[in-house]
C-alpha cells in the first residue's frame, strides 16, 4: 500500500506534466493515449495494488482487494488526484448521455463497488447492472475484472434476509457460466440471502464461495434441493450456510442441501447445512473431497455417497440427525463403490425429531439394499480416526471387502459398536465381506447390541483381523450380546471387559487377549462368558470372571497356555455339545477355588464325545503328583493319581484313587514286566493247590481271585517255577481260583 510520500511523488510527477491549467486536459489525454485504456486499468490496478490472482490460487481476489478494503473509499482519492477516475453510481452511468471514454469510472454503490470503462466496440450487450451498464448515450460500460470471482450483489442480490435474491443469484450463476467456461466463482459476501427456489448447474465449471454468508431457503416444499450439480467438473462450494424455513417432515423426501451426480474433481468444504433431508447427496461421482462441514437437524443422512470412487470425507461434524450420519451405498453402480476414506469425522447426538420417530440417527453405514454381485460391492475403504457418540449405532458395514477400520472412538450407542451387517435388507444377495482389519478402536457402552461383531449370516466373512481394540460396557439385562463376536478371524491383543458375553468366536484364532468380567450374576450351565464354536485356537489369553466359564460348542481345537481365573462354582470349561473333532486342553494356569470340576459336560455329550477330549488334568478336578507310596493322610477325590517315583520290573507305574475319601481307596496300575494268568482248582475238602506259573523267574506279584467260598486266600512257597495257593476254609466241592502273576 503506498504511503503518503508515494502519493505526493505521484502527484508531483503529474504536476510536472501540466505546467499550466490550459495543459492539464492535454497532458491527461496524452497519458491515456500513451497507456491506452488497458494501460489506464493497469495504472488503476497498480495504484490500488489489486491482485490479479483468482480465488483458490495464491493472493487475494478482486473482491478481497477492492471491495473488502476500499468500500468506495481508500485509494480512490489517489486516482482522482491523478484525474484518471470519475466517481459515480450505476444510476448516474445509466443516466449519462455523454460519458467520456478516456476516463475510468469508479462505481461507489454499496455492494457494487468497482471500476468500469467504456467499450466503444460494443453496441449490443444488455445491461445486467453487474458487469455491463448501458448509459443513456448507448455506451456500454464494462467492469474491469482481474479474476473470475463474481459478487452476487453486482447482479442485485441484497443479502438482507428479506429481499428475494433468487433471480439475482441465478443471473450471477448464468453470467459466470457463460463468461468463464474454464471455471469461475460466484461470491457471496457476508449476509443472509433469502431464496425461494434451488439452483441447478449442468455441465458448468461454476464454484460458490461465501464469507459468513447464508442461503436461506424460504420454501416449505418437500422436493426443493438448494444446490444441484449434474455432470459438473472442477468446482468447489465453500464457506456457505444453507438453512431453511421448512423444519419438519424431512424424512423420505428429496429436499437436500446439495445434490451432486455424475460429477468429478470437486470439493465441498466449510459448509453449514441444516433442516434438509440429506445435507449432501453424492452419487456416481469420482475424485472429490467433502471436508470440514457442519451438518445437523436432518431428516435422514448427513453425508450420503453412492456408487463413487476415489473420494475422501474428512473432519466433518454430523449431529442431531435422524438417519445415517455417513451412508456409503453400492447404488447400483456397475463399478461398485471403492477407494474411499472416512477420516476424522465427529458424529454425535442422533435424534428422532425430523424423520422416523422410532429411530434415532446413526453413525457410519455401508449397505447394498439392491441386488449385486461379489465383483461390484464396496471395497478398498478406510474408516479411521472418527468419533461417534450417542447414536443408534457406531459403524455398520455390509457387502464390503478390503477395508480398514482403525482408531475410531465409539461411545454410548444402542445396537452395535462396529458390525458387519449382512441382514437381508442391507445385503440381499449376500455379497462377501472381509479381507480386512479392525484395529485400535475403542467401543464403550453399547446398550442393546454387540461391541464388535463380524459374523456371517449366510454371507462369507473371512480373513478379518480384529486386533488391539478396547471394548467395554456391552451389557444387556437379558440378551447375551458379546463384546467381540467373530467368525473366520484372527482375534488378538484386544481388551474386553464388563460385557455380558466377553467373546463369541467361530472358526477363529484367539490369542493374547484380556477378557475381564462377564455379566452373568450366577454360576450355571448358561453362564458362558467365552463361547468357542466349531474350529478354534484359544491360546495365551487371560480370562478372569466372577461367575462365568469358557463354553465349547460343536468344536475341535486347542485351549493352551491361558490364565483362567473364575469364581464359578460349576467349572472352568464346559462342553455344551459333542466335540466334532479332537480337543486338546493343556498347559493352562487355573485359579478356580469354587469349581467342583475343571471340565463339565451338558447331558448331550456322549462317552464317544468325551473320548475326543485330551487334557493335562483329570476330568474330576483330581490331583496328580509324584510319590513313592500310597498316601496315608489328606483327602482325595476319585481319579487322583500318584505317579510312582520307584519304577522297576514287577512294580506299578502308579496308584489311582478308586474311591474318594481321607485318604481314599487306592489301586495300583501299569505293572512293568511279564504277566501270566490262569485258573487253578482246589479240590473238595482240601485247602491248597500247587500252580506252575511259567514265568521262568520268581514272581514279583501274584493275585488270586476265588470263585467260591473258601475264606481267606494267600500265596506261599513261591519259586521260579511254582507257587502254592492256600485257603483258610476248605471248600466242600471243587472250586476254581483265577490267578495273575507278574515278574
Amino acid at each position: 500500500m503506498p504511503n503518503e510520500k508515494t502519493e505526493q511523488d505521484a502527484q508531483k510527477s503529474l504536476d510536472q506534466d501540466r505546467p499550466g491549467e490550459t495543459d492539464v486536459k492535454v497532458s491527461r489525454r496524452k497519458l491515456l493515449t500513451a497507456f491506452g485504456m488497458a494501460g489506464a486499468a493497469i495504472a488503476a490496478g497498480s495504484m490500488l495494488q489489486v491482485s490479479s490472482t483468482v480465488f483458490g490460487k495464491e493472493g487475494g481476489s478482486v473482491t478481497e482487494s477492492v471491495y473488502g478494503e476500499l468500500k468506495g473509499k481508500g485509494k480512490v482519492p489517489i486516482l482522482k488526484a491523478a484525474d484518471l477516475v470519475v466517481s459515480t453510481t450505476i444510476a448516474e452511468i445509466q443516466a449519462n448521455s455523454s460519458p467520456d471514454p478516456e476516463f475510468l469510472y469508479f462505481v461507489r454503490d454499496e455492494g457494487k463497488e468497482g471500476h468500469f470503462r467504456i467499450d466503444l466496440a460494443d453496441t449490443t450487450s444488455a445491461d445486467n447492472t453487474g458487469t455491463i451498464v448501458v448509459a443513456a448515450s448507448g455506451a456500454r460500460f464494462k467492469r474491469l475484472m482481474v479474476d473470475d470471482t463474481i459478487d452476487v450483489r453486482w447482479f442485485g442480490a441484497k443479502g438482507d434476509g428479506t429481499t428475494d435474491d433468487t433471480e439475482a443469484i441465478r443471473g450471477t450463476i448464468a453470467y459466470v457460466s457463460s463468461s468463464f467456461p474454464d471455471g469461475g466463482v460466484v461470491y457471496f459476501p457476508n449476509g443472509k440471502y433469502r431464496i425461494t427456489d434451488g439452483f441447478t448447474l449442468t455441465g458448468q465449471k461454476v464454484s460458490l464461495l461465501g464469507t459468513k454468508a447464508e442461503l436461506f431457503l424460504d420454501n416449505t416444499s418437500d422436493t426443493v434441493t438448494v444446490l444441484t450439480f449434474l455432470n459438473c467438473t472442477e468446482f468447489f462450494v465453500e464457506n456457505l450456510k444453507i438453512s431453511s424455513s421448512k423444519t419438519t417432515k424431512l424424512f423420505s423426501k428429496q429436499a437436500h442441501g446439495l445434490n451432486v451426480r455424475d460429477s468429478s474433481k470437486f470439493k465441498l468444504s466449510s459448509l453449514d447445512v441444516s433442516y434438509r433431508t440429506d445435507a449432501m447427496n453424492i452419487t456416481h461421482c469420482n475424485n472429490f473431497t467433502v471436508e470440514g462441514n457442519d451438518v445437523y437437524y436432518l431428516g435422514e443422512e448427513g453425508i450420503r455417497i453412492g456408487g463413487s470412487w476415489n473420494w475422501r470425507v474428512a473432519n466433518n461434524r454430523i449431529h442431531h440427525h435422524n438417519g445415517d450420519g455417513i451412508l456409503l451405498k453400492h447404488a447400483g453402480s456397475p463399478e461398485g463403490m471403492y477407494n474411499g476414506e472416512v477420516i476424522g469425522n465427529f458424529l454425535y447426538d442422533g435424534v428422532s425429531t425430523f424423520g422416523l420417530s422410532n429411530s434415532i440417527g446413526g453413525g457410519i453405514n455401508s449397505n447394498d439394499e439392491v441386488s449385486g454381485t461379489a465383483a461390484s460391492n464396496l471395497h478398498n475403504m478406510v474408516i479411521s480416526g472418527n468419533t461417534l457418540k450417542n447414536l443408534r449405532y457406531g459403524i455398520a458395514l455390509a457387502s464390503i471387502t478390503n477395508f480398514t477400520v482403525s482408531g475410531n472412538v465409539i461411545k454410548n450407542v444402542r445396537t452395535a459398536g462396529i458390525r458387519m451387517d449382512n441382514s437381508t435388507g442391507n445385503n440381499p444377495t449376500h455379497n462377501p465381506g472381509g479381507e480386512s482389519s479392525i484395529t485400535g478402536n475403542t467401543v464403550e457402552n453399547v446398550s442393546d447390541g454387540e461391541g464388535i461383531q463380524f459374523l456371517t449370516n449366510q454371507a462369507v466373512v473371512e480373513k478379518v483381523s480384529i486386533t488391539g481394540n478396547h471394548v467395554r460396557g456391552v451389557m444387556h439385562a437379558v440378551s447375551h450380546y458379546p463384546g467381540i463376536a467373530a467368525s473366520n478371524a484372527a482375534v488378538s491383543g484386544n481388551m474386553v471387559s464388563d460385557c455380558k458375553v466377553l467373546l463369541q468366536a467361530s472358526n477363529c484364532t484367539v490369542s493374547g487377549n484380556r477378557f475381564i468380567q462377564g455379566g452373568f450374576t450366577a454360576s450355571d450351565a448358561a453362564s458362558n462368558s467365552i463361547k468357542l464354536i466349531e474350529s478354534f485356537v484359544f491360546t495365551g489369553n487371560t480370562f478372569e470372571d466372577t461367575n462365568g466359564q469358557i463354553g465349547i460348542s460343536n468344536g475341535s481345537g486347542i485351549i493352551s497356555s491361558n490364565s483362567i481365573k473364575t469364581g464359578s462354582s460349576l467349572c472352568a470349561i464346559r462342553f455344551r455339545s459333542n466335540p466334532t473333532g479332537n480337543v486338546y486342553i493343556m498347559n493352562n494356569s487355573y485359579d478356580c477355588p469354587n469349581a467342583v470340576e475343571k471340565i463339565t459336560y451338558e447331558t448331550v455329550v456322549t462317552s464317544i464325545g468325551a473320548g475326543k477330549i485330551s487334557s493335562d488334568f483329570t476330568l474330576a478336578g483330581a490331583l496328580q503328583r509324584y510319590g513313592t507310596t500310597v498316601p496315608t493322610v489328606g483327602t482325595y477325590t476319585p481319579m487322583s493319581i500318584i505317579w510312582s517315583k520307584d519304577i522297576g520290573k514287577g512294580k506299578p507305574i502308579g496308584h489311582v484313587c478308586v474311591s474318594g475319601g481321607t485318604p481314599g481307596v487306592w489301586s495300583p496300575f501299569g505293572y512293568i514286566g511279564q504277566i501270566k494268568h490262569g485258573t487253578a482248582t482246589i479240590s473238595g475238602l482240601t485247602d491248597s493247590v500247587i500252580v506252575a506259573h511259567g514265568l521262568g523267574e520268581l514272581p514279583g506279584y501274584v493275585s488270586p481271585t476265588p470263585l467260591g467260598n473258601m475264606g481267606y486266600v494267600w500265596i506261599s512257597d513261591m519259586t521260579t517255577t511254582h507257587f502254592t495257593i492256600r485257603c483258610s476254609a476248605a471248600p466242600l466241592v471243587n472250586t476254581p481260583i483265577l490267578w495273575e502273576a507278574k515278574a
